[in-house]
């Protein structure tokens, strides 16, 4: 990429917050890549931050408020907050999904782009979210006659409303690269969208295995107060239905009527929380909460088995971490889960009681003793070294 004059603009409204380290985790990870691979690139973070009304009205619908964040720091680099202007109206609007706020707001993205960053400096935006930032960069491609990328990562496409779909398909269509982190999720586009996925490619995530690694399991538990004669059974994510943590007291439920050893660590926060407190049996789980990335290795040692019990996703950058450690990974059928685990776990759950069929097969796998911490050399577990080479050579393609 030294040859090429002009540099790659990205930006995304995903990125680490004060309230939640790992929320756009996979984004940070790609710009540490890109520094060591030597890429020339400029980063926008972009956000709205939300006034006492709008906290409020998030609290009341069971979303966390967003916190005021100034710099988004990458290596040595800092980028700073790019903050979008949004009228109450437009606010409420995004919030029930309304399409004309959500165009709104593409376009004021556009705007506070423009007025932080010299744009002749670019020759390729890169977009992370297909909604709304993909139509940002549609606009700014228009604008500036410079060619776009957008990278789907799953959440934007599994939960777009009827309205917005055509605007979706657009910016699909009009861009010169889609990157999707799995198959299945550039599939479910096609499907869902009538895509024809010419312009498509499959990029999946990364994981850092010189972080997440294997340690030893008794250390990691005594670490976070967790019992030593237990076998762990472990969730990690945003507690929400979409993410399959209502089924977990079910699971648990079945689960304990097999084998009276089980503990169930649950990582993560969400509305759901207050309903799976009352319902998880509470001698048998612990509720970590959010915890910051730097620890995430550290907990997921403590697992024997995750089970990822999503309705939907794109390409799951949890499990591939969680294979890193040497974690078993249980899973259903949904987005690219079964991608993900690869032949480190159990993928493709389905059926009318899928909390029936992952309890059994944890329990299976318990009794077996699989994990990979022996094993790990023989598995090929895709860096984010490899991510960011396919899609430099993305860059340089769609450059030339």
């Amino acid at each position: 990429m030294k040859d090429v004059e002009k540099k790659v603009l990205i930006f995304s409204e995903m990125f680490p917050k004060p309230k939640n380290s790992s929320s756009g985790v996979f984004i940070i990870e790609r710009l540490k890549a890109l520094i060591r691979l030597g890429v020339e690139f400029d980063f926008a973070p972009v956000s709205t931050f939300d006034n006492l009304l709008i906290r409020f009205l998030k609290r009341l619908k069971g979303i966390t408020p967003s916190a005021p964040i100034d710099i988004v720091q990458v290596e040595d680099k800092q980028f700073p907050v790019i903050s979008i202007s949004l009228g109450l109206k437009d606010r409420i609007g995004i919030l029930r999904q309304n399409t004309d706020s959500w165009i709104k707001y593409a376009e004021r993205m556009a705007q506070a782009i423009e007025r932080q960053k010299n744009m002749k400096e670019f020759g390729l935006f890169h977009a992370h979210r297909v909604f709304p930032e993909g139509y940002t960069a549609m606009l700014m491609s228009h604008k500036y006659e410079v060619p776009y990328v957008v990278t789907a990562h799953g959440g934007e496409i599994h939960s777009i409303s009827n309205n917005n779909k055509v605007f979706v398909k657009e910016v699909l269509e009009k861009s010169a690269k889609v990157i999707f982190v799995s198959k299945a999720l550039m599939n479910d586009t096609c499907e869902k969208l009538g895509y024809d996925k010419s312009n498509g490619i499959v990029i999946p995530n990364g994981v850092d295995t010189s972080v997440f690694k294997p340690m030893d399991k008794e250390e990691a538990r005594r670490k976070m107060c967790l019992p030593l004669d237990k076998k762990i059974v472990g969730f990690v994510g945003n507690l929400i239905e979409v993410k399959g943590a209502d089924r977990l007291p079910a699971i648990a439920r079945e689960l304990i009527d097999l084998r009276s050893d089980v503990f169930f660590l649950i990582v993560g926060d969400g509305p759901l929380m207050k309903a799976l407190r009352e319902r998880m049996p509470s001698e048998n789980t612990r509720f970590a909460g959010r915890i910051h990335h730097d620890l995430m290795p550290l907990a997921l040692n403590t697992m024997d088995v995750m089970v990822v019990a999503s309705r939907n996703e794109g390409f799951p950058a949890t499990i591939l971490e969680a294979r890193g450690c040497g974690i078993w990974v249980i899973g259903t059928e949904a987005g690219g889960i079964s991608e993900a685990i690869d032949s480190d776990g159990i993928g493709g759950i389905v059926g009318e009681n899928v909390e029936k069929s992952l309890s059994e097969a944890i329990d299976s796998s318990l009794d077996r003793g699989l994990h990979l911490a022996s094993s790990r050399g023989t598995v090929q577990i895709p860096s984010w070294k490899d991510t960011v080479q396919s899609e430099a050579r993305v860059y340089r393609e769609c450059m030339k």
